[in-house]
């Protein structure tokens, strides 16, 4: 600990903690109506801030949160004096004393569904309802919360039974999405304008048909207790302050991350990844964030002719590739600049058996064709510039490979895959993904051990969210990125394919349609 110095200190200002379950942006109103302002330094922390969680990968907080959801500064100026200190406490105290910045006052209103994550999974809840005319047999009692304060494609407004939704079809943005109707798909940046249209008028339709949405707040944990009610503690993101929700059916929509311990623990050709990689180690989401590649031009800047290791056979993978490849300005990449260790054969998609036929594409077999669409390799298959990439690196239909990016299968020599991994310049670790950590507890407060904590898939066949012992857990499901859902029966995909399938298009449609008939069943037989 640093000693204090003789004397007496200065302070730049003065804060406090507010009692738990005070409201914060009541007191403070209270204190300014008699003439006392207030601050809230500190409050959004680090962790909160809108840009930090958009480059930095934010594992819980839960200290810190609290903190800086009660902080409170007072004034503090040269000219204060005693008589204004004790004039400052004194309004302080009865601010925190009124009955109504306590919080918990009447029994609280039970609501049919909490969707926790108004994302592109959360909003594709609402898109697969819309899309059979169920919206507005949904909506009532159905409580949204979103973290951000503003928030697929085009076949979620075409057609839609809702003329609100299905206006959106001449939309400047749906246009955009429409040139791309005979590609292998849409990029990501293109459909972001769209995405929001489309949740702008759902989350509109949804009120209107009696449901609510708030954002700008966070779900902090779900209680399930002994009545079968799911209670969820939520903290508004502005104020710190608490309120709790009561609710039949909770769905879990936060999305996925690469959190930290799992790259501790990674291995890498019978290797400790952070080892082998040591402080040259960072991961795709990083790199795929915003500023991500400055972060990569900084860090190989005095580099004559890096070298870099890109491990993993995921999406993310072979985005963060293209993005090394095209991104401006140009890094100094030479002949096998980047190399790509992955496991798994690395597949193409294809439309048709006769489209992977027409450029003389025959490395599939019957267990690769969806039973359903015809597609081949439509679950395990690379789309977009992830698959013109693989394409090349393969030599399909006499496509020359980059010269800038091998690969190496690192079964077939593990040996020389950790000598690519400590000789790098960077490590790009693109392992897939994990859901967002929300805690859920049972109804005497003890943590509810989920099979998503072990490592396993977050939801079964139904999308309903498992615990660590392989059982589904009452009135709990989850949709979206790392949900670990697999297709089946009439969703199609092929039989060889091997994880878990994330795909919006998934989620606006048969995925979410399958969490609202459920939900609209379980309404149905308690009005029966």
């Amino acid at each position: 600990t640093q000693p204090a110095p003789a004397g007496r200190q200065a302070l730049g200002f003065f804060q406090l903690l507010l009692p738990r379950g005070a409201d914060r942006a009541r007191v403070a109103a209270a204190l300014e109506a008699e003439g006392i302002g207030t601050g809230q330094y500190f409050s959004p922390h680090i962790g909160q801030q809108p840009w930090v969680r958009q480059v930095a990968t934010i594992e819980p907080t839960p200290v810190a949160d609290d903190v800086a959801g009660r902080i409170l500064s007072l004034p503090l100026h040269d000219a204060m004096t005693a008589a204004d200190a004790e004039r400052v406490i004194a309004a302080l105290d009865r601010a925190c004393a009124a009955p109504h910045v306590v919080s918990v006052s009447e029994p609280p209103r039970i609501a049919e569904t909490l969707v926790v994550g108004g994302g592109p999974a959360g909003t594709a809840l609402l898109t697969a309802a819309s899309k059979q005319g169920l919206l507005a047999a949904l909506a009532p009692g159905l409580v949204l919360i979103e973290r951000d304060r503003a928030q697929p494609f085009l076949s979620a407004v075409v057609d839609n039974p809702y003329p609100a939704i299905a206006a959106l079809a001449g939309h400047p943005a749906a246009r955009t999405v429409d040139s791309y109707r005979d590609a292998l798909g849409v990029p990501l940046a293109e459909v972001g304008p769209l995405l929001r249209a489309t949740g702008d008028r759902l989350h509109r339709l949804l009120t209107e048909n009696g449901g609510k949405v708030l954002t700008g707040h966070e779900v902090i944990a779900i209680r399930r207790d002994g009545d079968g009610l799911w209670r969820a503690r939520v903290r508004d993101m502005a104020s710190g302050a608490e309120h709790e929700r009561v609710a039949r059916n909770v769905v879990i929509a936060t999305g996925g991350h690469q959190p930290l311990d799992r790259l501790v623990a990674q291995r890498v050709a019978g290797a400790p990844l952070p080892e082998l990689a040591r402080h040259r180690l960072v991961q795709s989401d990083d790199v795929l964030s915003t500023g991500g590649f400055e972060k990569v031009a900084d860090l190989i800047g005095n580099v004559r002719a890096p070298r870099i290791a890109v491990i993993g056979g995921s999406t993310s993978a072979l985005a963060t590739v293209a993005l090394l490849l095209k991104k401006q300005p140009a890094l100094p990449l030479g002949a096998g600049a980047i190399t790509l260790l992955h496991r798994r054969p690395l597949r193409p998609f294809y439309h048709s058996v006769e489209a992977a036929a027409a450029e003389n594409f025959t490395d599939f077999g019957p267990n690769d064709i969806c039973p359903v669409s015809g597609f081949v390799y439509r679950l395990g298959g690379f789309r977009l510039e992830a698959r013109e990439l693989v394409l090349r690196m393969l030599g399909v239909d006499g496509r020359e490979p980059d010269p800038r990016v091998t690969l190496h299968r690192i079964g077939d020599d593990e040996a020389r895959a950790r000598e690519i991994v400590a000789g790098a310049d960077l490590a790009i670790a693109a392992l897939g993904y994990r859901p967002r950590a929300l805690p859920v507890e049972r109804f005497d407060g003890t943590p509810l051990a989920l099979a998503a904590d072990e490592g396993r898939a977050m939801v079964d066949r139904h999308c309903r969210v498992l615990d660590a012992g392989g059982a589904a857990v009452p009135g709990l499901y989850g949709i979206g990125l790392a949900a670990g859902f697999v297709p089946w029966g009439k969703l199609g995909g092929e039989a060889s394919f091997v994880g878990q399938a994330n795909g919006l298009w998934l989620w606006q449609n048969d995925v979410g349609m399958m969490i609202v008939d459920q939900l609209l069943a379980g309404r149905g037989r308690r009005a029966a």
